[in-house]
């Protein structure tokens, strides 16, 4: 049976590199952020699942500021109704108490009846933090060693996108969605002073500082229940290479405080970081209360001094990733 200290020697044995964080013992996604482990952002919440038969049981991972329902779970798997499986079932198939779930658990599965899942982000981001079966402790190692290792102990492992979005470059088709999205936040035109029309979001769409190339461009579209949800504007390499500039990120209005904006803002910066960028800056428009405490949750902090244009002051911010 893998506990903590067996399974710190397997990832000895194995020539795996990896980080090890003891703290006190954390059962929650909120607990582990309040004991300050290390690498928050590449934290990991376990969900071990199983089918309405019995028969199939699932150790879903993704990264822990995600929420995807078990409806959606369950379509992106190809699954019969899923649900939580039991704490009996965890103990007996996994060796696991509740609130120290971890695909490490899998270790302990001699039969081989759980597939582990894990969310394509985490796999994109090259490191995560996991339990090393016991919650008083984290490792954070490599995404693709922590799928070989459970590989070779004979793991089923299934890399898969669990984003509730669908996501993509927005293109002129999509500009009356676009500005439908847009009208539908009327407080932010009025600070921004100038309506959205199909001529400027057509702009918008191509718009690039100075210097940029068009491949450097991103102005990405979220779409849920088959509606255009979010939208969100990133620079690659501006100002300099290793940064990445947020131009715009706008959600919807009657699907505000739904939590939609802290997810797609979230998974883009993960994938920055991924891509090897090291800093992300934008700029909120003074008096926009919302949006400031917004990118603050996100972490963002004020730098260098306002910057005034003809129609209102725009605020910088930058953090790092």
């Amino acid at each position: 049976m893998y506990g903590k200290l067996e399974t710190i020697t397997l990832l000895d044995q194995a020539g795996i590199a990896y980080e090890l964080y003891e703290h006190e013992a954390v059962f929650t996604v909120e607990q582990a952020h309040a004991a300050g482990i290390p690498h928050r952002e590449l934290g990991a919440k376990n969900l071990f699942l199983r089918d309405d038969k019995h028969r199939t049981y699932y150790l879903v991972c993704l990264p822990d500021e995600k929420d995807v329902s078990l409806r959606e779970i369950q379509e992106r798997l190809g699954s019969r109704r899923l649900s939580f499986a039991s704490a009996q079932d965890l103990h007996d198939m996994l060796g696991l108490a509740p609130g120290s779930v971890t695909p490490l658990g899998a270790l302990n599965d001699a039969d081989h009846r759980v597939e582990v899942v894990l969310d394509r982000e985490l796999v994109d981001a090259g490191r995560v933090t996991v339990h090393p079966c016991d919650n008083t402790a984290t490792v954070l190692l490599a995404s693709a060693d922590l799928v070989a290792l459970l590989r070779a102990h004979g793991t089923t492992v299934r890399v898969t996108d669990l984003s509730p979005f669908a996501r993509r470059r927005l293109a002129d088709e999509d500009l009356p969605a676009l500005l439908a999205l847009c009208e539908s936040n009327p407080t932010y035109y009025e600070l921004y002073g100038e309506p959205p029309t199909l001529d400027n979001l057509a702009q918008a769409l191509r718009e690039l500082p100075p210097g940029c190339r068009a491949e450097q461009k991103a102005f990405l579209g979220f779409f849920a229940w088959g509606e255009l949800v979010a939208v969100m504007d990133i620079i690659r390499g501006y100002p300099d290479e290793r940064t990445a500039y947020v131009g715009l990120l706008m959600v919807d209005g009657t699907r505000h405080e739904c939590g939609i904006g802290s997810q797609v803002a979230r998974a883009e910066l993960r994938r920055l970081r991924a891509e090897g960028f090291s800093r992300v800056r934008l700029a909120y428009i003074q008096g926009n209360e919302p949006a400031r405490r917004f990118w603050a949750k996100l972490g963002f902090e004020p730098t260098g001094v306002p910057v005034s244009t003809p129609r209102y002051v725009t605020v910088p911010l930058e953090r790092a990733l």
